[in-house]
């Protein structure tokens, strides 16, 4: 039996559950906990941003560093803001997981728990990916300056000067002085800063892909429930039967509270990233502009280009995996109305069909993730932007 506390102690919400849990998000914990882990990763992914600004107003810096480190000051404030939005959602993130609950102890089949299975499962694995593709650039980023600065034979001669010795570590940052005194420990707050992008990141795009497969979940439960209406009925038959009665009847509207719910859902999941996609698309265009013309500098230094090349491509992914599940949400939105046409509405009464019809006049406007309010999330949408 599925209850309330097993359904996120199951294995189909751990990956989501422990990078929540682990930024500070997770809404099942104590406030004291949420912000404890809050503040720590807020901390540590905001801090870096102060010598990052001060390396950038430094005068002796040329073109190639602003073009190096005006990447990495976006990201730092994309990723900052990522965990800030979802943390002033909270409520809405809570009223998200309640939903969530409701759905899974609403299921009556075991068809219907195995389609909501499939699409959690699916939701879980995109986290999984979405992990280690940036996990791979951001591993790079870190080892990346690091190796390089075991390699040097004489690092008290490399760390004299203040923009060479920034330039061993994963990020563009001004220290002044500090740098000969405290390099390691530097080189370890900017590996900390880095991980905390990492984790904060994966916590509120994992949150996303979760959302969005639970929707497009239960829209193909509401679609193979409408699309069994009347299957197994003659077309002669149960026309004027009492609505007390007509099975198809209590099915269809089942289905219109469900899809309603769904809808209401989707609207959810709208409201708490249509900011924050808004500030992605920009900082995402803006990084990889920038990316792209240090390649373009740099094309006579193959290990010049290695991190724009690595950057750009995490960020390509990272844009990209967004669009496309705004584009599923788009596409399992319309899965009712397919569903009704694939039916034998026919073989139903005249008051189940106008359940029908509600249901099918609803699907008209499909249901879509914007960015702003401006933009919305699709496949047609993201090759325009890129």
């Amino acid at each position: 039996m599925i209850t309330q506390r097993s359904i996120w102690q199951s294995h189909y919400y751990v990956v989501l559950r422990m990078y929540m849990t682990l930024v500070g998000i997770w809404p099942y914990h104590t406030i004291g906990t949420k912000c404890l882990h809050f503040v720590t990763t807020f901390t540590f992914s905001f801090s870096i941003l102060i010598p990052q600004v001060q390396y950038l107003l430094n005068d002796s810096i040329d073109i190639d560093d602003v073009f190096e480190c005006v990447p990495s000051i976006a990201i730092t404030i994309l990723f900052s803001s990522k965990l800030v939005i979802l943390m002033i959602n909270n409520k809405k993130i809570k009223a998200c997981f309640k939903t969530i609950e409701e759905d899974w102890l609403s299921l009556n089949t075991d068809i219907e728990k195995a389609i909501l299975r499939q699409y959690t499962e699916y939701g879980q694995y995109m986290t999984k990916v979405y992990a280690i593709i940036i996990l791979v650039p951001a591993m790079f980023h870190i080892l990346r300056p690091f190796i390089t600065t075991l390699l040097k034979k004489d690092i008290e001669n490399i760390t004299k000067s203040l923009i060479p010795g920034a330039s061993k570590l994963p990020y563009r940052v001004e220290y002044g002085e500090k740098l000969d005194q405290h390099f390691y420990l530097i080189m370890l707050h900017c590996c900390l800063a880095v991980f905390a992008h990492l984790i904060a990141t994966i916590a509120v795009d994992g949150f996303y892909y979760t959302m969005i497969q639970h929707a497009c979940g239960m829209f193909s439960i509401i679609g193979h429930i409408l699309e069994n209406i009347g299957k197994n009925d003659d077309a002669n038959l149960h026309l004027g039967v009492k609505k007390i009665k007509d099975d198809n009847y209590n099915m269809a509207l089942n289905c219109l509270r469900r899809h309603l719910h769904v809808l209401e859902f989707a609207n959810l999941i709208e409201s708490i990233f249509t900011n924050m996609f808004l500030l992605s698309v920009n900082v995402n265009i803006l990084v990889g502009s920038l990316s792209g013309i240090q390649v373009i500098m740099n094309l006579n230094n193959a290990g010049s280009i290695a991190t724009p090349l690595s950057i750009y491509f995490a960020q390509i992914v990272h844009l990209f995996l967004q669009f496309w599940q705004g584009q599923f949400l788009l596409n399992s939105s319309n899965v009712p109305y397919e569903c009704i046409c694939r039916g034998k509405w026919y073989c139903t009464s005249q008051k189940c069909k106008k359940i029908l019809l509600l249901i099918m006049s609803r699907t008209i406007s499909p249901c879509k993730i914007t960015a702003g309010k401006i933009m919305t999330l699709s496949i047609e949408s993201f090759s325009a932007v890129k």
